[in-house]
């Protein structure tokens, strides 16, 4: 089975050293959206100051086979 990676980035890259073994790149896709959205769910309104996530996704020899990005700004009202 592949091993993919799913590494963050806020500002700053945090890797993911250890990935998941999973059955096929669909299934790859489908944990980078429920990283994507725990991600979202934890940092709340801190999001706001940071306003752009980055969830990227990598296989065993690191190349990049998804980047999920996810950017905000506050509606001047």
């Amino acid at each position: 089975m592949p091993r993919y990676f799913f590494h963050t980035e806020n500002g700053h890259l945090i890797p993911d050293d250890q990935g998941q073994e999973l059955a096929s790149l669909d299934a790859a896709h489908a944990v980078a959206l429920d990283t994507m959205g725990e991600i979202l769910r934890y940092q709340g309104r801190a999001f706001w100051k940071t306003r752009q996530f980055r969830v990227i996704v990598t296989d065993d020899n690191q190349a990049e086979v998804v980047r999920l990005t996810t950017c905000a700004s506050p509606s001047a009202t």
